[in-house]
C-alpha cells in the first residue's frame, strides 16, 4: 500500500567525517565539538545564528557542500541498504523514497503527535535548504521476499564502510531497475510504521503542500519532493530501549508516596539495581533504594492503556505527582539509551534527583497495533538504538 522510489541524492565523499547523529539527539557539547569542523553536516542541520538567520545559514552550508564537492550528486536512480554492526547488536534496512501521498493517506502510519514549535523549525529549515538530510525511520512487518532482496544487494562491494559512534556503518548502493521494480511490487501490499522521525516526516509533508500549490501539473508526478527520505527496516531488525523517567522532587515524603504506589503496583524493596524482565514490571529507585513494582490491574480498555509508560503517566505522574504535560513540566526529564541500572542509580545517588523509573521497553508489535487502531502513544515512549546517521544520503528536493 506504499509507493516507493529510487533516489538521485547527494552522497558525501568522506562519510565518516561528514555524517552525524540526528539533529535532535545532539547535545550542546557534541554540537560545539562538531562545529569546529567545517566539513561536518552539523553546519547544515544545526547552523549558528538567530531567528531567520539560522535558516539562511543552513541554505548557505548546503550550497557550500555542493560547490566544494564535499557531496557528489548521484546521476543514476538508486536505492541503498544501510547496515550498522557491533558485537552486541546489528540492524539493517533500505534507504529509499516513499510517496508522501501515502503519508497523507495513512499508509505511512504515525504513532505520536508532532509539536508546533519543532515542526515549524524543521519546516522552515527544509523550505530554506530544499534538502532532506535526516532519515525517517520506518518499519514494515517482516517479509521473507523483501529480506532476500536486501541480502542480494549486499553481495556487492559496499559503497561506504567505516566506524563511528561505536558501530561499523556499511552502505550498499543498487541501481538495477529489476531489483527496484521487485521492491516496488512487494511494498505495494505493505504499510510502514514510523518508528522515529515524526517531525521530519511532517515537515516534508508541509514542504510538499507548498510545492503542489505552485508547481506546474507536468512537474508534479515524480518530482523529488513527492517522496520522503526513508530508512525502512523489517520489524525484526529493530532494537527498542526504554525511555526512562526521572523525577526531580517528590511532593510527598517517601513513605506516603510508596503507600500511593501500592494502590497501583505490588511494591517490594530489593537489594540492588535491576532492569525489568517483562511487561508490567517496573524498577524504581528512590533515595538510593530499589523497588520491584508489578502492575496489579491488568484489564485495559486499549492496547495503548496497557503500555507501562501509559500506566505510569495515567496512574502516577498525573494523579500523584501532578505532572500532566510531561514535555513542559520542569519536574521531570527523560533518559533513553542507557541499559546499566547502576548508571541509572547515579541520577538519584549522585545527581540529586528523587526518583528514577526504569521501564520495560515497548514491543514493536504494540507500536504497530496502536498505530493501526489510529491511537497515539504517550510522549517519550520509545528509544530506538543505535541512531541512524544523518548525511549518508541527502535528498535534494529541488531535483526534477
Amino acid at each position: 500500500m506504499v509507493r516507493i522510489s529510487a533516489l538521485r541524492p547527494y552522497n558525501p565523499i568522506n562519510p565518516s567525517e561528514f555524517s552525524t547523529n540526528p539533529y535532535d539527539v545532539i547535545g550542546k557539547e557534541e554540537e560545539y565539538q562538531l562545529k569546529k569542523n567545517p566539513n561536518s553536516l552539523i553546519q547544515l542541520i544545526l547552523p549558528d545564528g538567530e531567528g531567520e538567520e539560522i535558516y539562511n545559514n543552513a541554505s548557505m552550508a548546503y550550497e557550500k557542500f555542493k560547490t566544494t564537492n564535499l557531496i557528489l550528486h548521484e546521476e543514476t536512480p538508486s536505492i541503498y541498504v544501510y547496515r550498522q554492526e557491533s558485537s552486541q547488536f546489528s540492524q539493517q534496512g533500505l534507504i529509499m523514497g516513499i510517496a508522501l501521498q501515502d503519508y497523507e493517506d495513512g499508509n505511512i502510519v504515525k504513532h505520536e503527535h508532532t509539536r508546533e514549535k519543532p515542526l515549524l523549525d524543521r519546516t522552515k529549515h527544509i523550505v530554506a535548504t530544499n534538502v532532506a538530510a535526516g532519515l525517517v525511520w520506518s518499519v514494515f512487518r517482516a517479509d521473507r521476499e523483501i529480506n532476500k532482496l536486501i541480502e542480494q544487494i549486499k553481495q556487492k562491494k559496499p559503497k561506504f564502510d567505516f566506524e563511528k559512534y561505536g558501530y561499523r556503518h556499511l552502505i550498499w548502493q543498487d541501481t538495477d531497475p529489476n531489483i527496484i521494480n521487485q521492491l516496488s511490487n512487494l511494498f505495494k501490499d505493505k504499510k510502514v510504521y514510523i518508528a522515529d522521525g515524526h517531525h521530519r516526516a511532517a515537515s516534508a509533508a508541509e514542504y510538499r503542500k507548498t510545492q503542489l500549490r505552485k508547481a506546474a501539473e507536468a512537474d508534479k508526478s515524480n518530482a523529488s519532493w513527492q517522496y520522503l527520505l526513508s530508512y525502512v527496516a523489517s520489524d525484526d531488525q529493530i532494537l527498542i530501549l526504554p525511555y526512562n523517567r526521572v523525577i526531580k522532587r517528590l511532593s510527598d515524603n517517601v513513605d506516603d508516596f510508596l503507600k500511593k504506589m501500592e494502590e497501583i503496583y505490588k511494591v517490594k524493596q530489593v537489594k540492588k539495581a535491576f532492569n525489568p524482565k517483562k511487561k508490567h514490571q517496573l524498577a524504581m529507585c528512590i533515595k538510593g533504594k530499589w523497588y520491584n513494582l508489578i502492575v496489579k490491574e491488568k484489564r485495559f480498555s486499549s492496547k495503548r492503556d496497557s503500555l507501562d509508560v501509559a500506566i505510569l503517566q495515567d496512574k502516577v505522574l498525573g494523579p500523584i505527582l501532578g505532572i500532566y504535560d510531561i514535555r513542559a513540566d520542569e519536574n521531570i526529564f527523560f533518559v533513553g539509551g542507557i541499559q546499566d541500572p547502576n548508571n541509572m542509580e547515579k541520577y538519584v545517588s549522585e545527581k540529586g534527583n528523587d526518583v528514577f523509573f526504569n521501564l520495560y521497553p515497548v514491543d514493536i508489535r504494540d507500536l504497530e497495533a496502536i498505530s493501526d487502531a489510529g491511537g497515539v502513544m504517550p510522549p517519550k515512549s520509545t528509544w530506538f538504538d543505535p541512531k541512524l546517521l544523518s548525511g549518508l544520503v541527502l535528498h535534494d528536493l529541488a531535483e526534477k
